[in-house]
């Protein structure tokens, strides 16, 4: 890239980043940040106390509470399980055939999808909690 190339990317770089800085400097949330800064610097100073004292304190806060934290009995958290696969019910309406399986790897949906393939087998296809007849399969 040329000097002058890069200069001119700069330059519309910085111009961006000014008008980001004009609007940012008119967002409530950053004044209202400033204001605590302010109020925080100026309640520090009353009481002669800086910034890592502060911090000291909450530290030690901090790390009381975790220690009441494993003090406690721990809560009783199950452990997550997978859900299994559901079942699908296919019937074929050529011959009138009905499977139960829980995906195409089964072996009679295997040869349906390569005899009359993988979008029409899928149209046969119900949940099996939905079907309303359920042979004994």
């Amino acid at each position: 890239m040329s000097r002058l190339a890069e200069f001119r990317a700069l330059e519309r770089l910085l111009a961006t980043k000014k008008s980001e800085l004009s609007f940012i400097t008119i967002d409530p949330r950053l004044i209202r940040e400033f204001e605590f800064e302010s109020k925080l610097h100026n309640l520090l100073a009353e009481y002669q106390f800086d910034l890592s004292n502060v911090l000291t304190i909450l530290e030690s806060e901090i790390a009381n509470q975790d220690y009441n934290a494993y003090q406690q009995p721990p809560s009783a958290v199950l452990p997550t399980r997978y859900r299994a696969r559901q079942s699908k019910y296919y019937i074929n309406p050529h011959t009138g055939e009905e499977v139960e399986a829980k995906s195409t790897l089964q072996k009679t949906v295997r040869l349906w999808i390569q005899q009359y393939g993988r979008a029409e087998v899928e149209s046969w296809a119900t949940a099996w909690s939905v079907c309303t007849h359920k042979p004994g399969l």
